[in-house]
């Protein structure tokens, strides 16, 4: 076996921080409540004193404890991680059960300048995969292990896995574990164990690997080489400045500034006095309604550079590069993430052109990966020209093409798509008028948008198939455009009323793997959907003759 590695030591510190960060937000209501109507000669200082210092020693004897319970080790087939304080907890994951190593920096491990490891395996897994303090290289050390690990499973690995593999790609096929090629004439330990003697020798480390072959511990000391050859990783594109905050002033997120601005008003609700609440709800009864309006346009401005701001921080290094035969996505400012997935576990790609993005040309590209994950959703590109996707697509999912909408919904499919967006206006309409009286008339404005955006949405929707791909277009505000492989496919369900199936209409709504992806269309002609229906069927056909 080999020897077993640690964490980080500033991993001591991390009780300590996140117990800080916790106890700001009741340190200062305490303060608020006690300092109110007396001075700081009444604050026992003494006292207060001393218990700060012995809560923080007695977190730092935790994190101690918690450091030098916790380990792992890299066997040949499976990491093996060690911890717990009274209760110990052993969790073995198998390589061949590990989709890929994901590297992230939270802002504590990005200020400690650490990296945190998330082991993805099938699974919704908790915090049991999670090595949450290494150094830069030792994240690199464990993600050449693991590819290293994959390659010399590969031999083994089934014919029909194999062949499922190479039906996912389709014409562009990569290897299912993303690896490079091997080294003839040595293993994968005696290549690791040589790789970090020569990096020891020529940093003057003379230490190098363990006596008995196996990895040296991490103390954070040793510092691998990249994990591929120069020729094997490369940049596939890097987001520049100027070109993230158009992304982020085209890209109106407001799901960003509300969560933003949800979290800063549940902070506030705990320190503000009842008394400010109350005069802020009698100055909003004394205001005309007619200013509501104004102050609405304000709100919205606001929010909109919130969330350019906020999109910029989350998005701040945007790199694309290929690592063998894998994919890694970073980005961030405060929480820096590098996530890395194989092509072949690509389930869908969308792209997505927003109202003001697809004047210019513009669109955003995300990836659907099947992951232990909730977040699913990789950004490939955050705003790219429409003409330039086909050649993204190829380089990083050769498996997926964008094709042209070759069948629409019908013209008598109009209805379809403008009853509910006129109910909406109705509704908004007489509850303005009713609230706001003869100002309220001017919702009424939302009818001729409402009749606007139904028939936008019903000129833009279609499908294709082309081989084994399914392309479906759809419009909600933004239109989106979605590329599936027929292998990702579960389910697939036509619907119908009885008034639609009169004048030959269904509706088809397309079922994979991640419920959170399902696509669905309305009205388009049922020898379309039939065709789709039919092309669906063909893939159980193919499964029952292999």
């Amino acid at each position: 076996m080999n020897e077993a590695s640690r964490l980080h030591r500033l991993y001591i510190l991390f009780p300590l921080v996140n117990s800080v960060k916790s106890l700001v937000p009741l340190a200062a209501f305490v303060s608020i409540k006690f300092f109110n109507g007396k001075s700081l000669n009444d604050v026992p200082w003494y006292w207060l004193s001393a218990g700060i210092v012995i809560l923080a020693a007695l977190l730092l004897l935790y994190g101690y404890l918690r450091w030098k319970r916790f380990s792992y080790t890299l066997e040949e087939d499976k990491i093996l991680i060690q911890r717990g304080v009274l209760f110990r907890e052993e969790l073995s994951i198998y390589a061949g059960r590990i989709h890929t190593m994901n590297t992230e920096q939270p802002l504590l491990q990005r200020l400690l300048g650490l990296t945190q490891i998330r082991i993805e395996t099938p699974g919704k897994s908790e915090d049991g995969g999670v090595l949450p303090a290494v150094t830069d290289h030792e994240a690199e050390r464990l993600q050449l292990w693991l590819r290293d690990r994959t390659r010399a499973l590969q031999p083994d690995r089934p014919a029909a896995q194999t062949h499922d593999a190479a039906a996912y790609a389709d014409g562009g096929i990569v290897n299912a574990d993303g690896a490079e090629p091997m080294i003839e004439g040595t293993s994968p330990h005696e290549r690791m164990v040589s790789w970090e003697r020569d990096t020891a020798e020529a940093s003057g480390n003379t230490q190098g690997a363990g006596s008995d072959g196996g990895y040296p511990n991490d103390r954070g000391n040793v510092a691998p080489p990249a994990s591929v050859s120069p020729e094997e990783r490369s940049i596939l594109l890097q987001l520049p400045s100027r070109r993230l905050l158009t992304a982020a002033l085209s890209s109106p997120n407001l799901s960003l500034a509300l969560a933003f601005v949800g979290g800063i008003l549940s902070f506030a609700d705990d320190l503000l006095p009842d008394q400010i609440y109350q005069s802020l709800f009698q100055s909003a009864g004394r205001i005309l309604p007619g200013h509501w309006a104004g102050i609405a346009i304000l709100a919205v401005v606001l929010a909109w550079l919130l969330s350019v701001l906020l999109y910029m921080i989350k998005y701040a290094g945007f790199t694309v590069e290929r690592i063998g035969k894998q994919i890694s996505v970073s980005y961030g400012l405060l929480e820096k993430k590098r996530l890395l997935f194989s092509p072949e576990r690509v389930l869908a790609a969308t792209v997505k052109e927003g109202i003001f993005r697809r004047w210019f040309g513009y669109a955003e590209v995300k990836v659907h990966v099947l992951t232990s994950e909730s977040e699913k959703h990789f950004m490939l590109h955050p705003l790219i020209k429409t003409a330039d996707i086909p050649e993204l697509l190829a380089r990083v999912t050769p498996q997926l093409g964008v094709q042209a909408i070759t069948a629409s919904p019908p013209p008598h499919a109009k209805w379809m798509y403008l009853r509910w967006k006129l109910a909406f206006a109705a509704a908004v309409s007489i509850g303005c008028i009713w609230y706001f009286g003869w100002i309220g008339m001017l919702s009424l404005l939302l009818f001729p948008l409402a009749i606007g955006w139904g028939l936008a949405a019903h000129r833009d929707s279609g499908l294709n198939i082309t081989g084994k791909q399914l392309t479906i277009r759809s419009r909600f505000l933004a239109l989106s455009t979605k590329y599936i492989r027929r292998p990702q496919i579960i389910a697939i369900e036509v619907s119908g009323t009885r008034r639609q199936r009169r004048r030959g209409l269904l509706s088809l709504q397309v079922k994979m793997i991640l419920s959170d992806i399902n696509e669905s269309l309305v009205g388009m002609d049922e020898r379309e959907i039939m065709a789709v229906w039919a092309w669906f069927q063909n893939k159980k056909g193919e499964r029952s003759a292999s």
